[in-house]
């Protein structure tokens, strides 16, 4: 007596489903006769090979199909693509209850294969020269037949079964000469598949005789609903197995369950196309995203006093992230507490394209800022309080003696405008206007217009500027008060903006270089990761990669 589930371990006709088992009871065999007597592997493969040339052919494309001329004597025409693969995924499915199958053991075929074979399908009915003239429901039954393939779960997943790994030779046609030719042909597009390329079909093409076809409706539409003969189960329907399809009705549930999971997937689809590209715009809108304006050299090198050795920064070439974070790396062997050589040092790259050039010493500071008079949104326009609403105080500036000036602008400062925002540093959120911001980096001022940070002040911006560079206020709360009082606000309930800092001094508003600061939220962890990653707090922030 034959054994009720046959391994399909080593099976040369489905060696894909290796891993499953197929049941041959009664509820398999009333579809796919020929399971009564398969009592092994072997005897699996033999009868289903002749079954597919011989029973198969008849029931799918006489009886159910409709077809008035088909040469059952020779049914290599009648193998659609991946014929063998669909019958053996629908007797696995099959097979899943009366075996006991894991769900790893039956994972299912990949529905876009079940297309193919159905596409396949409509071609050879499309044929009269294959199939004379197909019966009024073909189409209807073919479309069911891709339905009920593709309706396993799994179907639709990167696990699922793919047919090229069950049939790898001749593009899943086998025997099928005029199916592969006419797939390959060089009027089609799928020419350059390759398949088509390593089945040899320009050699093996050569004098074979395409069937001609005629138009045939559209097989995938929404609105179709497909009304095929009378009931049978879905699987074996789909394989062409000893049935009669499916009724009207429950073919045009599946239709539109399909129609409705497939709308469900172009919307998830959607939506994550859509938060993308917010994402990619917002990074585009990012000075980081955008090359800096060229600059001129400007001026002679600067030299750099820190708490450490004397030595000049690496040299950078203005703009461009990369290049500014690179600065602080120029002084890493040196130590210092806050305020020590590395925030100074790293700076200098901003500082060299605020330089003003040669020349520019020749010229009065009146000069230097006569395009911050007629533009209020340069950046010295609005550098103290006084000159905050009115460009005009910018004429009224006192000249600075010795190598203290009031960030000159270069030659070319008629390309340093004011930002809606800026990419912060050290986390992915971005700095406005009006937003607080952490000390991360000591700096000492290079010109009597710029704050001196100490690691923890607390700056409100004012305005941010395309060079790198912000003006602000300083608050009188530190890094560490504002995450104290962050805490209790929130375990309290209160709303953060129940408190207000209060501004240090007169609240006059200096330049600062925003590489030295970033969102208080980001500051405490920058900071940690800074000690396990420069073994110190006080080291610079690690460079990044070119």
């Amino acid at each position: 007596m034959a054994q009720e589930c046959i391994s399909l371990a080593g099976s040369t006709m489905c060696p894909a489903f290796n891993t499953s088992s197929v049941s041959t009871t009664k509820a398999l065999t009333d579809h796919f006769s020929f399971l009564s007597f398969v009592s092994d592997t072997q005897s699996f493969d033999d009868r289903l090979r002749t079954y597919i040339s011989t029973e198969y052919s008849q029931q799918k494309y006489r009886d159910n199909l409709g077809c008035s001329s088909v040469n059952l004597t020779n049914t290599t025409d009648l193998y659609a693509r991946y014929t063998t693969t669909v019958i053996c995924n629908a007797i696995v499915q099959l097979s899943i209850t009366p075996c006991s199958l894991l769900a790893t053991d039956s994972i299912a075929l990949c529905a876009d294969n079940c297309a193919q074979f159905a596409t396949s399908e409509q071609e050879i009915i499309a044929s009269p020269e294959i199939c004379g003239t197909a019966g009024k429901n073909a189409v209807d039954q073919i479309r069911s037949d891709f339905t009920v393939c593709s309706l396993p779960q799994g179907s639709l997943t990167k696990d699922c079964i793919n047919a090229a790994a069950n049939e790898p030779l001749d593009c899943g046609y086998q025997s099928n000469l005029q199916g592969l030719c006419s797939y390959c042909s060089a009027s089609s597009p799928n020419s350059t598949d390759s398949c088509c390329v390593n089945s040899n079909v320009n050699s093996r093409c050569v004098g074979v005789h395409l069937p001609s076809t005629t138009s045939m409706p559209p097989l995938f539409t929404g609105t179709s609903t497909a009304t095929s003969s009378p009931t049978g189960t879905t699987a074996a329907a789909a394989a062409g197995g000893n049935s009669h399809g499916l009724s009207g009705g429950a073919i045009a549930g599946i239709v539109i369950g399909s129609i409705l999971g497939a709308a469900l997937i172009l919307a998830a689809v959607i939506f994550f196309c859509t938060r993308l590209r917010k994402r990619q715009d917002s990074q585009a809108g990012s000075v980081f995203n955008q090359p800096s304006p060229s600059r001129a050299a400007a001026g002679p090198p600067m030299t750099y006093n820190t708490d450490g050795p004397h030595a000049p920064p690496p040299s950078i070439v203005p703009g461009g992230r990369v290049a500014r974070m690179s600065a602080l790396e120029g002084t890493s062997s040196s130590s210092g507490n806050h305020s020590g050589g590395a925030a100074v040092a790293g700076i200098g790259a901003f500082r060299q394209e605020r330089q003003p050039s040669p020349d520019s010493y020749n010229q009065s500071p009146d000069s230097n800022r006569s395009l911050a008079a007629g533009h209020i949104s340069k950046r010295d326009g609005s550098l103290s309080s006084h000159s905050a609403l009115s460009a005009s105080n910018a004429h009224s500036s006192p000249n600075s003696g010795g190598d203290q000036f009031s960030s000159p602008e270069g030659p070319t400062s008629g390309q340093s405008e004011q930002l809606q925002f800026f990419k912060d540093y050290y986390s992915q959120d971005e700095i406005r206007p009006n937003d607080t911001v952490a000390t991360l980096w000591a700096y000492a001022p290079r010109a009597n217009d710029e704050f001196e940070l100490e690691r923890g002040d607390m700056l409100k911006v004012v305005g941010i500027w395309d060079d790198g560079w912000a003006t602000g206020v300083k608050l009188t709360e530190n890094a560490e008060q504002w995450e104290a009082r962050r805490t209790v606000q929130r375990d309290s309930g209160v709303s953060n903006g129940s408190r207000r800092s209060g501004v240090a001094g007169e609240s006059e508003i200096k330049a600062f270089p925003l590489v030295c600061v970033c969102l208080p939220q980001h500051w405490r962890k920058t900071i940690e990761g800074d000690t396990s990653d420069s073994g110190g707090a006080n080291g610079p922030p690690p460079q990044p990669s070119p």
